[in-house]
């Protein structure tokens, strides 16, 4: 088992997004970085961006004030949209998610962006939250 959102998760995440051949397909001409802030987790406030190169995805550690669409939220959100228990939007709508940036990115690519869940299955499986 590893921690969520632990270095150990984050490199397997990066891992299992780069590796997804039907994410690829789907973000084949999106070219976006959206950067998250997830604070309250056991190491205190986690910083990274998922990373859409027209077909590489990949997920970078570290704070990326440069990305076009930022979300902050807190650990339990988090955990609860990283089960699947809940929707990143519904999250959102319920005012659990702060949002930054251009809100029309996330609605025009949406179906890359929901294949993120999709590829990250096997290690939720193997995360411990």
């Amino acid at each position: 088992m590893v921690r969520y959102l632990s270095d150990e998760w984050l490199e397997r995440a990066g891992a299992a997004l780069s590796a997804d051949p039907a994410l690829a397909a789907a973000s084949a001409d999106l070219d976006l970085t959206i950067a998250y802030e997830v604070t309250g987790t056991a190491d205190g406030k986690c910083q990274y961006a998922l990373r859409f190169d027209h077909g590489t995805v990949s997920l970078e550690p570290g704070p990326h004030a440069d990305a076009p669409v930022s979300f902050a939220l807190d650990y339990d959100t988090a955990v609860e949209i990283a089960r699947n228990e809940v929707s990143s939007q519904a999250a959102f709508m319920q005012g659990r998610i702060k949002l930054g940036g251009d809100v029309m990115v996330l609605i025009r690519d949406a179906a890359a962006l929901d294949g993120v869940t999709d590829a990250l299955a096997d290690l939720r499986a193997d995360t411990e939250f």
